[in-house]
Formats: C-alpha cells, sequence, structure tokens
C-alpha cells in the first residue's frame, strides 16, 4: 500500500521542504491530558500515529517503545506499517517530547493510566501490543491489567528483544552501566543527547545509544559496550522516498527529537538498572512470577480466543544476550503458562539488538507486522 501523503509531498517540494513537511504532520505530534490524581497533578503526554491511522478497516498496534524510544517511532514505522496494511501507536512516556516528567516510583503507574486514556482519545477498543527491549517491562504490566485492551478474538502480543533483569540475563552491557553511580545516571539524558545528535547514528536506538553513553561513562573499563550490524535497509527504503529527502528525515527527526526533553533518559536508565529502591517494575518486579500470573489469568479467560505471544531475538544481543533469552523463553514455555498461552519464538541471526527492530530486511518488524494483518483477517 503506498503512502500518498510521503509521495505527494516528495513531489512538491525541495527534499529538505517535504522532510520538514512530513515531520510536522498533525499525527505526529498529538497529546492529551491525564487528569491529576492523589499521586500526580495533571499531566500531559505526547504521542503519534502513523499517516495511515484514518484508515479505521486497518489493525492497530500500541508500540510500547524501548528505553530511548519515543512518539519519534512513528517515522521509522510509517512507510513499512503503510506497506503491510497496519496502523501504529507511538507514546512519549514522561520526560520524554511534550510529557510531563514523573518520579521513578510513579513511572509505571502513569504509564498504566495512560494505556485506556490514549485508546480513548483514539476511539479505539482494542489494539495488538508491540514492544521492543526495556519496553517489555511496562508491557508485562499492561497485559497482566489492561488485558481488556486485546482483541477477545486474536488477542497478540509482539516482544522484540526483550529487556530480561541483569540477574537473569548475566548480559555484558547491562552489568557495565551497574557500576556507573546514580550521580552519573542522573546525566544520562544529557550523554545520550549528545551521543544521538553527534555520533550516534539516527538508526541506533536504545541499544546504540545506551551502548555509547555506557561507554562514554565507563572509560575506565576499557570496553566497547556495543554491538553493531551494518543495515541492509537504505533511508529511502526506510522512509519510502527518495535518497535526498530521506537524508533529510533521519537527520532532522534526530534534531527535533534531541531538541526536546529526554530527561525521561536518566529514570529509564535507573528502572532497568534498578539503581534506586523506589524504581518501580509493578507486577514484572518478578519476571517469572509475573509471567506465571499472566498465565493462570488467561486461564480464566474461557469465552475469549488463546492468546498469543511471539519472542523474536537477536543473534547478537549485548543487552540479553542468549542467557536472557533463554530465562525469556523459559518463563513463557513453564507448564502452568503454555496450556494457557500460545508461545513462539525466532531468532534473526544477521540481527543485533537494535537492528532486530530498525532493520526491515534482517529484523522482525516485517514479521511483526504481517502477524497482525493474518490475525486480523482471520475474523473477516
Amino acid at each position: 500500500m503506498a503512502n500518498s501523503t510521503t509521495s505527494t509531498t516528495t513531489q512538491t517540494s525541495n527534499p529538505q521542504d517535504a522532510a520538514i513537511r512530513l515531520l510536522c504532520r498533525h499525527g505526529l505530534h498529538q497529546l492529551l491530558w491525564l487528569p491529576e490524581t492523589a499521586q500526580h497533578p495533571k499531566l500531559r503526554v505526547t504521542f503519534s500515529t502513523t499517516s495511515n491511522f484514518e484508515e479505521a478497516s486497518l489493525p492497530a498496534i500500541l508500540h510500547i517503545g524501548p528505553m530511548f524510544g519515543t512518539r519519534y517511532g512513528a517515522v521509522e514505522f510509517d512507510a513499512l506499517a503503510s506497506e503491510c496494511g497496519v496502523r501504529v501507536i507511538c507514546v512519549d512516556r514522561p520526560g520524554f517530547g511534550g510529557s510531563t516528567p514523573v518520579s521513578i516510583d510513579i513511572r509505571m503507574a502513569v504509564w498504566l493510566e495512560t494505556v485506556p486514556e490514549l485508546l480513548q482519545r483514539l476511539g479505539l477498543k482494542h489494539v495488538s501490543l508491540m514492544t521492543h527491549s526495556a519496553g517489555g517491562i511496562y508491557t508485562l504490566n499492561t497485559l497482566l491489567r489492561h488485558r481488556s485492551l486485546l482483541d477477545p478474538k486474536t488477542p497478540y502480543v509482539a516482544f522484540m528483544a526483550a529487556y530480561v533483569p541483569m540477574t537473569d540475563s548475566g548480559a555484558t552491557l547491562p552489568n557495565i552501566a551497574s557500576h556507573i553511580p546514580t550521580s552519573m545516571v542522573d546525566s544520562w539524558s544529557t550523554v545520550a543527547g549528545l551521543m544521538n545528535t553527534k555520533i550516534m547514528p539516527a538508526t541506533s536506538w536504545s541499544g546504540g545509544a545506551l551502548s555509547a553513553s555506557a561507554s562514554f561513562l565507563t572509560s575506565p573499563f576499557g570496553t566497547n559496550a556495543g554491538d553493531s550490524a551494518s543495515s541492509s535497509t537504505t533511508p529511502e527504503e526506510r522512509y519510502g522516498v527518495d535518497k535526498e529527502t530521506a537524508k533529510h528525515i533521519a537527520d532532522l527527526s534526530m534534531k527535533y527529537m534531541s531538541a526536546e526533553s529526554i530527561v525521561g533518559a536518566n529514570e529509564e536508565a535507573k528502572l532497568c538498572l534498578r539503581k534506586c529502591e523506589d524504581a518501580d517494575w509493578g507486577d514484572a518486579a518478578d519476571y517469572a512470577a509475573c509471567i506465571t500470573k499472566i498465565g493462570e489469568r488467561e486461564g480464566e479467560l474461557r469465552d475469549q480466543a488463546k492468546l498469543k505471544v511471539d519472542g523474536f531475538f537477536a543473534g547478537s544481543d549485548v543487552m540479553i544476550g542468549k542467557q536472557g533469552q533463554e530465562f525469556f523463553e523459559k518463563c513463557w514455555r513453564s507448564e502452568g503458562v503454555a496450556r494457557n498461552v500460545d508461545f513462539e519464538s525466532r531468532t534473526y541471526e544477521k540481527a543485533d539488538h537494535d537492528s532486530l527492530i530498525l532493520d526491515y530486511k534482517m529484523g522482525a518488524l516485517r514479521d511483526v507486522f504481517k502477524r497482525v494483518v493474518a490475525l486480523s483477517e482471520r475474523q473477516t
């Protein structure tokens, strides 16, 4: 399916103007307000949707992004989403974009408040869930607390390179980062901003940004924490435009994102690394127990289709490692869970932590979109 917005814009403007117009479309810059509660004042949440979102017949996916994933993820997903026939929603968690920062102890609670408000705002009753890296922590909580937001006929969740606690993964990069003093983690957003705008390519995400930041902050360890697989997806393929316009989109999207708030990166890093006592993982504080509880809840839903969960993993991943992958798979394949949840796992040998989602040829994203479409077609 062609992206009419992109093609029309490219034909009527020079490359830079076309990129600016695409990045300034209304769908990328939406907001809602969470009402004041006993825990927090009124909060602003910024979010985005892919350019095909008005096509109401297409299945919708809520993307629960990684540590450095923001609403600009919709820019990365747009062309492929239009091609495959899915709609995608991306959200700025607290402290990113225009979303109000919150303290780490209520970060998860605020996310769980956001999800139903967001879907109501968009007029959606049901979505599929798609997550990458640290978004897995939020996704487990969402699945447990908001199960009714999945389609009762085709409930589906896709975990890509799901973050696993370093005590269970033994992964290299989180272990290195865990040695960084909390006072330095509080400057993570500044370092990440520098890396994103001056050093890292636009196609790096949580693993790439964290990797570069950790290397910068932990130089005494003498470790190059990153893994990197060169992308087989060209910028013009990624964005569905000509080469020059694609270059401007990549450059400007990173510039625009970094011009907004990324202070949430500090709290996300402390949350993932559990660098403070009030880092609240919610129900996912114990992954095995959380997934067991999900399995038990699924067994109680006699009138709904069986939950389908896919785990997609990279052949090389310093964020979770093979041990983390095996732990995650083991949780879903335990007897009590497997009885009530259809879990499948696949490894993309040529992908790394970030290219698993950002490389549309070597990674898993196209397969996730196709899976959602196939499940949707079963209903018709």
